[in-house]
């Protein structure tokens, strides 16, 4: 019987037995990811259900809340819009200098291999259609005869190839003219798409603008500001026990240096202006439970750590909200953006940009709402955020 010899790494395990162990492990980790999203989509249906549960102070406040709601996905679904023409019209843009570039090599090269074919045609022109016969004629050694034939097939050969060449990049010029037309035309279109997205996110900011008035002439009094706000907070305590409670069901992230270990060291979610700090007076008995930050808009929000996405949505009184896990009990919130990078269920890097820096929730100036949890209780960012830097 023929004994079967196994490749063997470096440890002495068979290399064919450490592939099929790695096909199972990744196999495993796949399955294991998808059973997480689907806890993750049966989070956030469970979550909108709660937040359907808390109503404001009437029926005319939650009518104009939910119509905002709408006016700020819309303008947010606008603005991503935006943004993509706007990366494709650069795009196309050095698609066209590239493509520029191009054609002038080609017609510099067109240029000399005019010159080289027209030095042939005056060269093939003086010595007239007989020119083998006149090469043989002029010839009276066979060894020297033998030769220069020779001679004259690779005179012809490199004239066919000269004349290739030439076709060749004639037809190349074509297709680069072709191209840059094609380019051309479709930056032209995404110009007058790009006016037309603009417009629509000019026309939604000026409804936006009428709800919010509408939805102050609502709260008439300081009391009402106060149940607003309650009720607003309430939302978002819902919300992080129902994803405290459901995250330990989750696979826990795992970072090199875990979240605990990273107290003065946490990067800035975004370079901006504290206007509010924690545990400052908000109204009458609620405090800040982190930190406002005052920014430009649409400048990117970054992930303080490595963790993963549970939530990515809209939440009534935050806007378009993103609630980052990081194992260990703790929690990073960045509220009130613009837009939405990542979606519920990615994995995020220190660094890495997960939303942009808006004013949705109702709120009237661009910031960043940030707030860090552990175990559902907020924490100051002061003592995980590293020395304050930029503006």
């Amino acid at each position: 019987m023929t004994k079967t010899t196994w490749p063997m790494d470096m440890i002495g395990i068979p290399k064919a037995l450490l592939t099929l162990m790695a096909l199972l492990l990744l196999s495993n980790v796949s399955a294991g990811e998808k059973e997480d999203r689907a806890k993750l989509d049966k989070i956030g249906k469970d979550i909108s259900t709660l937040e359907q549960s808390i109503k404001g102070q009437s029926r005319q406040q939650d009518k104009l809340a939910d119509e905002l709601r709408k006016i700020e996905l819309a303008s947010a679904e606008l603005s991503n819009k935006i943004s993509s023409i706007k990366k494709q019209r650069v795009a196309l843009k050095n698609e066209l200098v590239q493509l520029g570039k191009r054609q002038a090599e080609l017609e510099a090269l067109k240029g000399s291999q005019q010159q080289l074919i027209s030095k042939e045609i005056v060269a093939a022109y003086r010595l007239g259609s007989e020119e083998p016969i006149k090469l043989l004629l002029n010839q009276e050694d066979p060894e020297k005869l033998s030769r220069t034939l020779r001679y004259y097939d690779y005179f012809l050969a490199a004239r066919a190839e000269k004349l290739a060449a030439y076709r060749a990049t004639n037809e190349q010029l074509e297709t680069t003219m072709l191209d840059i037309a094609s380019r051309e035309l479709s930056l032209t279109e995404s110009h007058q798409q790009l006016a037309i997205e603009q417009q629509a996110l000019k026309e939604n900011r000026q409804q936006r603008e009428q709800l919010l008035a509408s939805l102050d002439t609502q709260i008439q009094s300081s009391q009402q500001r106060l149940n607003q706000l309650r009720n607003e907070s309430q939302r978002l305590e819902t919300v992080l026990k129902t994803l405290e409670q459901r995250a330990m069901q989750l696979a826990a992230p795992a970072a090199k240096l875990p979240f605990s270990k990273q107290k003065g060291r946490l990067p800035w979610p975004v370079p901006g202006k504290l206007t509010r700090h924690f545990g400052a007076i908000r109204n009458a008995d609620i405090t800040w439970n982190g930190w406002l930050m005052e920014a430009r808009e649409g400048l990117p929000v970054q992930s303080v750590h490595h963790g993963r996405v549970i939530f990515s949505d809209y939440l009534r009184g935050y806007g378009l909200l993103v609630i980052i896990d990081h194992g260990e009990g703790y929690m990073s919130l960045y509220a009130h953006n613009q837009v939405l990078l990542r979606e519920t269920g990615d994995w995020v890097n220190p660094g890495e940009h997960i939303a942009r820096v808006g004013n949705t929730g109702g709120q009237t100036d661009h910031a960043l709402y940030f707030e860090i949890r552990h175990n559902g209780k907020p924490t100051n960012p002061k003592l995980w955020l590293a020395s304050k830097i930029g503006p």
